[in-house]
C-alpha cells in the first residue's frame, strides 16, 4: 500500500512507521543488537527510505499521554533519540506546543524536502 501510495504523491502521513517498529522491537525485548540482525538491517534500510519526521515531547509529557510504564517511556524514547538522528528528515517537537504550532512545524520540515 505504501508503494502505491508513494507512486501517487509525495508524502504519506501515518502514525506508526518502520523506525516505531524498530524501537518497540528493541525495548520490548531489551534487545539492541537487534539493529545489527539481517531482520533489524533490513528494517533500518526500510526506515531510512521512508523519511519519517520524528515528533517527540518531554518524558513527563509523554508519561500523562500514555498508558505505560514511565520506565519503559524513558527507553523508548532514548532510542527514539538516536535513531532519528540517523533515520529521520527533521524533528518537531509536540510537548509544550499547540495542534496547529505542530503541523506548522512538520509543514516546515515537509517544505524543506520539496526544494
Amino acid at each position: 500500500m505504501r508503494a502505491l501510495l508513494r507512486r501517487m504523491c509525495y508524502f504519506l502521513i501515518c502514525d506508526r512507521g518502520f523506525l516505531d517498529f524498530i524501537v518497540w522491537v528493541i525495548v520490548t525485548l531489551g534487545y539492541p543488537a537487534f539493529l545489527c540482525s539481517i531482520y533489524g538491517r533490513f528494517l533500518l534500510r526500510l526506515a531510512v527510505r521512508e523519511r519519517p519526521i520524528y515528533l517527540y515531547g518531554d518524558l513527563d509529557v509523554l508519561v500523562v499521554r500514555a498508558d505505560v510504564p514511565r520506565w519503559f517511556i524513558a527507553r523508548e524514547l532514548a532510542v527514539y533519540n538516536v535513531l532519528s538522528r540517523y533515520v529521520s528528515l527533521c524533528s518537531v517537537n509536540t510537548g509544550d506546543r499547540r495542534p496547529l504550532e505542530v503541523l506548522e512545524g512538520v509543514l516546515k520540515c515537509l517544505g524543506n524536502q520539496i526544494r
